[in-house]
């Protein structure tokens, strides 16, 4: 079956969500999630697959796997008991790894608005400070990538120093990664027709084709 768009009541249905995080709602509400949030993201990364393969054949694309986030969030370490998550997410990384130490792309979705990109969630320190140093020893192929990524309409987001210690001379286009605790390119979006309609899945690989370079870069540390 050919992908004809993401659902147009997904956005109405996190906004709905966010506004009864309960269990007994949701249970009434389950079938509604699985029409319009959970089968049409498992689809998208169907229809997203081949064209991931080619960026990195080691990619799961696995939609009953971890390549769709799970509605409900991991609350035994968070003061926040809210029992699910308002964004949905897909993302394409190394089957069996986590966020911390490999890039990963990623699409995330939410009541009024979207994003997609490239990097990590909550990279470890370790995983930083072997790019910071890769990227200090030989900026010019960083630099090179992150030009691409650019032109592809992407920037860089993630948590930052209060005072990084960076050296005279860096290019800004690297020191905008280079000064952040965790890192990641990303477009962020307004809901759009484009979210819902066919081109989704040719939209979305054009652009991430546009950040491979910088995944390449990243994945080869």
């Amino acid at each position: 079956m050919d992908f004809a768009g993401l659902s147009p009541d997904l956005p109405a249905f996190l906004g709905q969500l966010a506004a009864n995080n309960e269990r007994v709602w949701f249970a009434d509400h389950k079938a509604e999630y699985e029409a319009s949030v959970q089968w049409p993201l498992r689809h998208l990364v169907t229809a997203l697959a081949p064209a991931m393969l080619l960026i990195d054949p080691g990619f799961d694309t696995n939609p009953k796997g971890a390549a769709v986030s799970r509605i409900h969030r991991d609350t035994r370490f968070s003061r926040d008991k809210s029992p699910y998550k308002i964004n949905q997410w897909i993302c394409f990384k190394r089957a069996g790894e986590g966020w911390q130490g490999r890039p990963a792309f990623f699409l995330e979705i939410g009541p009024s608005g979207y994003r997609y990109g490239m990097g990590y969630y909550a990279a470890s320190p370790a995983t930083m400070k072997t790019i910071r140093q890769r990227i200090l020893a030989l900026h010019e192929p960083f630099a090179a990538a992150m030009i691409e990524a650019v032109k592809a309409g992407f920037q860089v987001e993630g948590e930052a120093y209060s005072r990084p210690n960076l050296p005279a001379g860096l290019p800004e286009i690297v020191q905008d990664w280079v000064r952040r605790k965790s890192a990641y390119a990303v477009r962020n979006r307004p809901l759009e027709p484009a979210l819902f309609g066919p081109g989704l899945v040719e939209k979305l690989a054009a652009q991430w084709r546009g950040i491979a370079p910088l995944y390449r870069y990243l994945d080869a540390l």
